[in-house]
């Protein structure tokens, strides 16, 4: 008889261990399972503002490129209208020496 009592107790025991056992891994594995997704909050949320960061930034260097270009060819413009200017300055200045060049050179 006691030794049936020894068994049961030791049976009673090992199933009391088992299942604390397994509820405290249930809960470390809640535990795990909530630290692991707040982490993938976190994650996400950091990649959700790199991702917006890095629109802004676009727009920003899209903005100033935009303004860079217009720039240019207004300065482009500018600078042909000058030189557009500059040659027809030189224009008649290369007609009178071909005329003293035709006046002055006896032909042959």
């Amino acid at each position: 008889m006691e030794l049936a009592k020894f068994v049961l107790t030791a049976i009673g025991t090992f199933v009391s261990v088992i299942s604390l056992s397994f509820a405290v891994f249930t809960y470390w594995r809640k535990k795990q399972d909530e630290k692991f997704n707040l982490f993938k909050k976190t994650i996400d949320g950091m990649i959700q503002e790199e991702k917006q960061g890095r629109k802004e930034s676009d727009a920003q260097h899209e903005s100033r490129l935009r303004d860079l270009e217009n720039t240019m060819a207004q300065r482009f413009e500018n600078r042909l209208s000058v030189m557009e200017g500059e040659l027809k300055g030189i224009k008649s200045i290369l007609q009178s020496i071909q005329n003293w060049f035709i006046n002055n050179t006896h032909g042959g």
